[in-house]
């Protein structure tokens, strides 16, 4: 058994920072510990400060596809943002502390690597490598019954213009795929479930499998009940919300007031929102997800900002629409609302405005 003390707690802090980075919509910092196999080197540094400290090693074996995220230049502080974080964690431990974190590429002949393991037992699926999910959106995973998949698709469509991604078993599924293992990787990656609580819903062992799923990984499950049958088994407790299958357009509404509810995580709606409206592909869509964004958001971070500048300036779905630029400027209020600077829209370029000199300057 080990001398040292931080070692045995390493896995317990990365699956706090998990949860930390989540929250904060750090996904590069996440994917990064979703992905990796994790090898602690005990007493790696010693320092006498303070009476003697030992500094132990942390080493992140990344796929290259992750690692390949990272800019050479910018592995240095992003490596060292994690060991900060996980010296935070340790604040109450005495003579030892974290001395580097560093990151290396998979290698199954490497003896270190052998020796790492991942956060959980089963590695982690990537959902930005995933065709299944539109990038950046809330992943929801639709549960229903063969027979109902029509529906399925038409409120997934629905759901599109607030920045959920639905998954549809069959529909979602590219044709050369294997389903089943299209559907398993739908379930491990999936962030809420919305299940179609029809009549026949509960006869089907696959439809009992994935609430199942779901309940195991605790993520939150919306029951739309659309017959006379009522949620059973451990959904049984949860409040169904009313549908049916003829107005998809119409629930749509109510069903992201539950996600958002239940969902628990503000900072990733917001971003979905935002990644819903910059990626509008016609005018009516351009201005209901607007109205959307301002009725939602009230302070946008710099790279939201950033992501809107750049998505007006490319999209002419955006920067043609009247709606946004005519004379009550509802992007630029928005903007300066949300932000509390000063914006110029000229034509498809967006310019933060220096307000001592009046000038526009590019943001």
């Amino acid at each position: 058994m080990s001398k040292f003390y931080l070692p045995s707690k390493v896995h317990t802090y990365l699956k706090r920072l998990q949860i930390e980075y989540a929250s904060d919509g750090k996904s590069l910092l996440l994917n990064i510990l979703n992905s990796a196999r994790i090898l602690v080197v005990e007493e790696a540094g010693y320092d006498d400060w303070n009476g003697g400290m030992s500094g132990h090693d942390v080493k992140f074996f990344l796929p290259v596809d992750v690692l390949s995220k990272i800019k050479i230049r910018e592995q240095k502080p992003v490596a060292e943002e994690i060991r900060s974080d996980l010296s935070t964690c340790a604040q109450t431990v005495e003579n030892e502390y974290f001395r580097a974190v560093t990151f290396e590429l998979e290698n199954e002949m490497d003896p270190e690597f052998q020796l790492a393991s991942p956060l959980s037992r089963q590695p982690q699926v990537d959902p930005d490598n995933l065709s299944i999910w539109s990038p950046g959106q809330i992943r929801l995973f639709i549960s229903h019954r063969d027979i109902h998949k029509a529906a399925a698709k038409a409120l997934g469509t629905a759901l599109e213009d607030y920045g959920i991604s639905a998954f549809v078993a069959h529909d979602t599924i590219q044709p050369l795929s294997t389903w089943q293992h299209e559907i398993v990787k739908g379930l491990q990656t999936m962030e809420i479930m919305l299940a179609f609580i029809t009549d026949d819903f509960h006869e089907s062992t696959w439809t009992n499998q994935e609430i199942g799923f779901a309940l195991g990984r605790c993520i939150p499950v919306i029951s739309l009940k659309l017959g006379s049958a009522d949620p059973e088994g451990f959904i049984g407790n949860l409040q169904a919300l009313r549908g049916h299958l003829t107005d998809e357009k119409e629930s749509a509404p109510a069903i992201y007031k539950l996600i958002s509810e239940r969902f628990g995580n503000k900072h990733r709606l917001q971003g979905a929102l935002v990644n819903a409206f910059v990626a509008s592909t016609n005018f009516d869509e351009t201005r209901h997800r607007f109205d959307r964004l301002f009725k939602v958001v009230e302070k946008l971070t710099d790279d939201e900002v950033l992501q809107i500048i750049d998505g007006f300036s490319e999209n002419d779905q955006l920067h043609k629409a009247i709606y946004l630029t005519n004379q009550y400027e509802r992007l630029k209020k928005f903007l300066e609302r949300c932000t509390d600077a000063k914006f110029a829209i000229n034509g498809r370029t967006i310019s933060r405005v220096d307000e001592e000199t009046t000038d526009a300057i590019p943001f």
